[in-house]
């Protein structure tokens, strides 16, 4: 998560993560002053400028990390300058509900939210920007939490802030300049007490005050809840002025000067006037220039206090690094009349459930609130604010518990749900093997969304800035399935693997195509598919063919087996049934002839005495003629027959394992007669020698 300060005085950028058990981890961080004040009581005055900061927070965060999209999404928080509140309250009937659930709550304390919106005196350009519950109530009386509760009636009342739409309009384009997207907005009041003052301290009256640069903002815990905020339009920075005025010096200088008084071991400080004259002043001179506007400033601080609170709180907590000057805790604890131990100066260092992996960490009452505000934005608290473009309308939302989604953004722009979701469309029935089914019609679809130019859905979450193009929604058409839609396929193992098939579907006793469409009122028969239907998964194949009119069947490739037996094209196979495969070579076609001669010749080469077949095997394949050595094939038909034939010297080699072409000289003899030709006829008896060199 990336959390950003903007101060009056200084940017403050964090990158963190949170556990499981609510710690929050600082991976890294970056703090830079303003060059010059380009932001006044907490409010962006220049954007430019301050846009220019916060980009070389940016660029120093990008340089110790290795992600940069963890610098994308930016939480960030709204100073108290002209925040405005106001009360609200609603009551509704719960007699007819079993229980409230958290949609009711959340229901109620938006109702509630809207009545206080009508109390509210001022201008149409304020928005609202959070609430807290101030209490509930069952039947008239007190409750806790409504959630899971029971009864006639239920009352939420609240509290509601507001703010103005310029100081909000600033903070996005300082934003958007940056190409930064805003996923967490919330007030800085509410970042700084959700960090210091937990829910189980919220029993206690406790006020928070965080003394910025511009601005001093106050929260009030009590009851277990926030009852109220405030401002004081009065803080550091009229500190640094006290000293600019006095001592002739620059804002920058004054603001020095101011932070020194802090250092335990100076007492006197030097600095350049404006007439450029070096200077020498103490420690005790400077908290004389300063104590008639730290005064000031405590006493309106303890004024807000007692008007938000009606009477001092127990106990106070003071963070920002306006509060760090001296005296500015004793007299607020003088005009609150509290004891000096009941109010302090948080430092973050002693958070305990905050916890930095960098070798540098943040000290000092300043750093609360940018650590709250990562911190809230993990845990989605006091996300409040947001302004949702829809249809070229602006829509301002509440950003409560939750994430938003298009869908209340919807709600709350007055869609209602047939303008979201068309209407569905007729069921239809029909039968399987006598039972009777039924297929509900086509939903009707939902209007064609769009974010930012990106489709999307309802469940879509939405951000501030967003935009939000919503087209028209389309009703149900009746749809009419497919068979295959309708059948379950079976499940059977081959070899261990699962495959899918369907069985065979036929309606009015004639089988139908899976791709055949299914109308109302129709009757289905299911049997179980053949092993045929498996072939083109196995890679195997059934070959036909004949020899002399004896006609075959074989299976080749992968063949399926069930216990030992190979099954045919036209077994059943069965749901579930386990099966598995054996390989069959593609035979030769002399493996179904009778290749042994009926009639021989008998002769003798070279002293060995050779049988030589005096007759032929005649192969073909209509009427083409075929090696009797090659492979059955489909289709085949093929006519056998012996014939009887002349054996010539050149047959002798077909019968023997001799490669003539190694030898360059060689002489044979018939009968001791020399032979010139292989061509020449042999007879029964005939001795043949051969010579080779």
């Amino acid at each position: 998560m990336f959390a950003l300060d903007i101060g009056t005085r200084f940017i403050v950028g964090i990158i963190s993560e949170m556990t499981e058990d609510g710690e929050i981890i600082i991976e890294n961080f970056a703090v830079k002053e303003h060059e010059n004040r380009a932001m006044l009581d907490g409010q962006i005055h220049d954007v430019t400028k301050v846009s220019k900061g916060v980009e070389k927070i940016i660029k120093q965060l990008k340089e110790n990390i290795d992600d940069e999209s963890k610098i994308k999404n930016v939480a960030v928080a709204l100073a108290g300058r002209f925040l405005v509140t106001t009360i609200g309250e609603y009551e509704m009937e719960i007699s007819n509900m079993n229980y409230i659930d958290y949609n009711t709550v959340k229901t109620l304390e938006l109702e509630a939210v809207k009545d206080a919106v009508k109390n509210l005196e001022i201008e149409k350009n304020f928005y609202c920007v959070g609430y807290s519950v101030l209490y509930y109530e069952i039947d008239g009386e007190w409750i806790k939490k409504l959630e899971g509760q029971k009864g006639e009636k239920a009352k939420a009342k609240v509290i509601a802030a507001f703010l103005p739409k310029n100081v909000v309009d600033a903070m996005l384009a300082v934003l958007e300049l940056n190409d930064l997207e805003p996923v967490h907005i919330t007030l800085e009041p509410i970042a700084a007490m959700n960090l210091i003052v937990p829910e189980d301290l919220r029993t206690l009256n406790i006020a928070m005050v965080d003394v910025g640069a511009g601005t001093s903002d106050i929260a009030i815990a009590k009851d277990g809840t926030i009852i109220g905020y405030g401002m004081v339009p009065m803080a550091g920075d009229e500190i640094s002025e006290a000293i600019s005025k006095e001592l002739l010096v620059d804002f920058k200088t004054a603001e020095r000067l101011k932070r020194e008084l802090n250092n335990q071991e100076k007492d006197v400080f030097t600095y350049k006037d404006i007439l450029d004259f070096e200077q020498e002043i103490s420690k005790e001179k400077i908290l004389e220039i300063i104590e008639p506007v730290v005064e000031e400033i405590t006493s309106k601080i303890a004024e807000k206090i007692l008007e938000l609170n009606g009477k001092p709180p127990i106990a106070v907590m003071v963070v920002g690094g306006g509060g760090k000057v001296p005296q500015f805790i004793d007299k607020l604890a003088l005009k609150l009349n509290l004891s000096r131990n009941r109010i302090t100066l948080k430092d973050i260092k002693n958070i305990e459930y905050v916890e930095f992996l960098t070798d540098e960490t943040l000290e000092g009452s300043e750093f609360i609130t940018p650590v709250g505000i990562a911190y809230v934005a993990h845990k989605n608290e006091g996300n409040v604010f947001a302004r949702i473009i829809v249809n070229d309308k602006p829509i301002n939302m509440m950003l409560v518990g939750g994430e938003l989604s298009v869908m209340q953004v919807l709600l709350q722009a007055g869609f209602g749900i047939n303008d979201i979701v068309g209407k569905p469309a007729p069921a239809i029935s029909y039968e399987i093997n006598g039972e009777l089914k039924f297929l509900p019609g086509e939903k009707g679809k939902e209007a064609p969304i769009k974010i930012n130019g990106k489709e999307a859905d309802l469940k879509s979450p939405v951000k501030p800035g967003d935009v939000l193009e919503v087209g028209k929604p389309q009703d149900g058409k009746i749809h009419y399935p497919t068979v295959k839609e309708i059948i379950k396929p079976y499940k059977i193992f081959i070899d261990g693997e699962l495959y899918s098939i369907y069985p065979r579907v036929y309606k009015n006793n004639e089988e139908v195509n899976l791709e055949d469409i299914v109308h109302d009122g129709d009757k289905f028969e299911i049997r179980n598919p053949l092993v045929k239907e498996l072939k083109s998964k196995l890679k195997s194949k059934t070959i036909k063919f004949s020899i002399n009119d004896k006609f075959y069947e074989i299976p080749v490739g992968k063949v399926l087996m069930r216990k030992n037996e190979i099954l045919n094209d036209f077994d059943e196979i069965y749901d579930n049934d386990k099966l598995y495969t054996q390989m069959v070579e593609v035979p030769l076609i002399k493996d179904f002839i009778d290749v042994n001669p009926e009639k021989v010749m008998s002769i003798v080469l070279n002293g060995s005495p050779i049988e030589l077949p005096l007759e032929e095997i005649i192969v073909k394949d209509r009427e083409k003629r075929v090696n009797i050595n090659s492979k059955v094939y489909d289709d085949m038909h093929l006519k056998v027959e012996k014939r009887e034939k002349e054996i010539r010297l050149l047959d002798l080699f077909t019968h023997i394992d001799f490669d003539v072409s190694n030898f360059t000289k060689y002489k044979i003899y018939i009968n001791n007669k020399e032979i010139f030709s292989f061509n020449e006829k042999l007879n029964p008896g005939d001795e043949i020698r051969m010579e080779f060199e």
